[in-house]
């Protein structure tokens, strides 16, 4: 599940789901329906990555500014995504991720303009009995 926020000067969503995988997920899905208006659905261009960090929302801020570097820098827009994300000891994590997608065509989805970066600013990754869920805020 994905909720849009209103911000001053920023965009941001709200996401949910049932495992740290799917809201990666999800987080990525936000990303792209936040950058386009027609976000690709498929691809069949893959890349691999892999990001640590010492908590979880600095997982998730890296996860989604990796995945804007991929969009604006390399031009490859991440349609789909399978993501493992593990503890790595006491005060660590990581997250390695299979991506498919295709090159970036800005007219065909709809360029919404660029995206600077996940922030820091009222993030939260929580876990609320049976559900994951995280709320991001875009500087743009």
């Amino acid at each position: 599940m994905i909720r849009m926020l209103d911000h001053t000067a920023d965009v941001g969503f709200e996401i949910e789901a049932l495992t740290l995988e799917a809201l990666f997920d999800e987080a990525r899905r936000a990303l792209l329906l936040t950058g386009f208006e027609r976000p690709s659905e498929q691809g069949e261009e893959e890349r691999s990555m892999h990001i640590s960090a010492p908590d979880l929302e600095t997982l998730l801020v890296r996860w989604i500014n990796e995945l804007i570097y991929l969009v604006q820098d390399a031009g490859f827009v991440p349609a789909s995504a399978k993501v493992w994300v593990r503890e790595d000891g006491a005060e660590a994590f990581s997250a390695d991720a299979l991506l498919a997608g295709s090159p970036l065509d800005l007219e065909g989805c709809g360029w919404q303009g660029e995206i600077k970066g996940a922030t820091f600013h009222g993030l939260a990754v929580v876990r609320e009995e049976e559900r994951w869920r995280a709320r991001v805020i875009l500087d743009v």
